[in-house]
């Protein structure tokens, strides 16, 4: 893996993502070198990930947000994210904090058509520092299934989009 190049990789065996959920539909990961060689700190770098979102990022929120709105599903608020706190219990946009630990912090939400975890984890490997993103997602329903079916191809994008912009 070249320095700063995003790879798409399987979950990490040691992430907390994979026993998150009863059951994972869905899964993917990303990956990227951190630049340096001093240990990093998770909750600095959840906090760089969330807040240095690219502006089209932050349009297609504020569109899903009045689209899913319709059907049930929960909407982000802005001040949320402006006034990040990474501890367990509160929210970030879309997200609430289930889990944190030295070196991964677990996010997600629990939906009426479907759950999902997001895996914030920096692990050393030979003097290296790497970010990994997770995303896995369980659905409850047939309307989970179709909100993700389209959410996916833009989910895709975005992830590796925001950890080139952090």
């Amino acid at each position: 893996m070249g320095k700063y190049i995003v790879e798409k990789v399987s979950v990490p065996k040691t992430s907390i993502a994979n026993e998150s959920l009863s059951y994972i539909h869905y899964s993917d990961a990303y990956k990227v070198l951190l630049p340096g060689e001093s240990a990093y700190d998770v909750k600095f770098i959840a906090k760089k990930f969330l807040t240095t979102v690219p502006s089209w990022v932050s349009y297609l929120m504020k569109v899903r947000d009045r689209i899913v709105s319709f059907i049930g599903l929960k909407t982000s608020s802005r001040s949320e994210v402006e006034n990040i706190k990474l501890e367990q219990g509160s929210r970030i946009g879309i997200f609430r904090v289930l889990n944190c630990s030295s070196h991964e912090i677990l996010l997600g939400e629990d939906d009426l058509h479907l759950n999902f975890r997001v895996s914030i984890l920096v692990e050393e490997v030979n003097g290296l520092n790497y970010l990994t993103v997770s995303t896995v997602v369980y659905f409850h329903n047939w309307i989970g299934k179709l909100y993700f079916f389209i959410v996916k191809k833009i989910h895709k994008v975005i992830v590796p989009a925001m950890l080139k912009n952090m």
